[in-house]
């Protein structure tokens, strides 16, 4: 295993294999991604604290207007997970560009082939027969969120909360977990070592206990698909897919 921001030298970051060869042999490799592993699990706790900080400041001029049972305040649920998904973005960007010029292709809004759709498939049904055989064993509760966002009390709420979970979720968790998180620790672990590392932060990151399996496998997937695709629009849509899926089943 090489040191926490020391890549891999014989590392392709587009084939996401280890190619073994000489320099000569090799050609020339794309760009590194511009951090590794310690900046990247830096990356985890300002994501932590700036979406603990925004949440609080959230709170807090909810508390000085007045309102009350913010436990069950539907406005207060959708701007808080809001916040916490714009730190995500936020603390990515942030953390990446101190390690040198970025845009939005250094996290992976890249092209893709069309032998991507056949990779997300492949993943997709990887992780419902992972998934599905754990559901089996451990029987585990319903996602939540839905019903904290109000999905299921109106039309208008159900609208709203469908936009969050299909749409704006995909996006942000993405671009944080792999777009930025993968990349940093598969500069420095591998592609093994950085999936299942942003896999397992991932599911740690929803605090649902419940779910850590069932998430820690989607983790898993969603990183090797990016490894194999070198694009993180196919990981939103097949994120994307998966919570509309959950999402319809939920409401």
């Amino acid at each position: 295993m090489d040191s926490l921001d020391e890549p891999n030298p014989q590392y392709s970051p587009v084939a996401g294999i280890e190619l073994g060869l000489p320099d000569g042999v090799r050609g020339r490799e794309p760009e590194a991604f511009p951090v590794g592993a310690s900046k990247g699990l830096m990356g985890v706790l300002v994501a932590l604290v700036a979406t603990f900080a925004a949440v609080l400041v959230i709170m807090i001029v909810y508390v000085v207007a007045g309102v009350q049972h913010l436990d069950d305040n539907k406005s207060f649920a959708f701007i808080a997970t809001l916040a916490g998904d714009f730190a995500l973005v936020g603390s990515a960007w942030g953390v990446a560009g101190d390690g040198g010029r970025i845009d939005l292709s250094t996290f992976g809004f890249r092209r893709f082939k069309p032998s991507a759709l056949g990779w997300i498939v492949i993943a997709f049904v990887v992780y419902l027969v992972l998934a599905g055989l754990y559901t089996e064993l451990v029987n585990p509760p319903q996602d939540k969120l839905p019903d904290q966002l109000g999905a299921n009390e109106s039309t208008l709420l159900a609208v709203f909360t469908g936009i969050f979970v299909i749409l704006i979720a995909p996006f942000a968790e993405e671009f944080f977990f792999r777009g930025f998180l993968f990349q940093a620790l598969r500069r420095s672990w591998g592609t093994w070592g950085g999936a299942l590392g942003s896999a397992l932060i991932f599911s740690a990151f929803h605090l649902e206990p419940s779910k850590f399996v069932q998430l820690a496998i989607l983790g898993m997937a969603l990183a090797l698909l990016f490894d194999k695709t070198d694009s993180l629009w196919p990981c939103i849509l097949l994120h994307a897919l998966n919570n509309t899926l959950a999402f319809a089943v939920t409401v």
